[in-house]
């Protein structure tokens, strides 16, 4: 889905798969391998597509507006961001126009002894962090606070946050945002 979406930007823009790949600094190949479905890209590779041709990521991510979606476990929209060792997978549907989303539920895997992203993060919403498996060390701020399985934190809008996995086996949880972001 994610692969034709591009694809029929591509077309629409009468622009080749080598046009392309000059504006975005990427192969043909990788390019044909993302429109044919058979890899996904970064979120950077994605951000980069989406602003040759003028659109929001969320354009490629976003479902139809629907009053119930049932998201299967395997269907999830991954995230996958770079030099990071945490992978993201939305449990509600990416807002965009149509759905109207008021929120992003999140589920997340954290590598063991390692941390979500290189630098804190900041953003315009409230979240909420739920341990579904395992210990996670989180800053937020200059404040530190251990969560073990089941334990959740919440984290008010425009706060340095990240987190950390100390464990040895992967951590598991929930991060629900809101308004939502995606």
């Amino acid at each position: 889905m994610l692969g034709s979406k591009i694809r029929e930007l591509r077309q629409q823009n009468d622009m080749t798969l080598n046009e392309l790949a000059e504006k975005t600094q990427f192969t043909a190949s990788y390019l044909s391998q993302i429109e044919r479905e058979l890899i996904d890209p970064s979120l950077s590779s994605l951000r980069k597509i989406s602003n040759v041709f003028g659109v929001p990521v969320h354009y490629f991510l976003a479902d139809e507006a629907k009053d119930h979606v049932l998201i299967k476990a395997d269907q999830r929209k991954r995230l996958d961001l770079p030099n990071s060792s945490i992978i993201y997978e939305f449990i509600t549907p990416i807002a965009d126009k149509s759905s109207k989303a008021k929120m992003d539920i999140i589920y997340f895997e954290l590598e063991p002894e390692s941390w979500s992203s290189e630098e804190a993060l900041i953003h315009n919403a409230d979240e909420c962090v739920l341990v579904l498996k395992g210990t996670i060390e989180a800053s937020v701020g200059n404040s530190k606070y251990v969560l073990n399985e089941g334990d959740s934190l919440y984290i008010k809008e425009n706060s340095y946050h990240r987190l950390y996995n100390p464990g040895n086996e992967k951590a598991t949880g929930t991060s629900t945002i809101c308004p939502a972001l995606y």
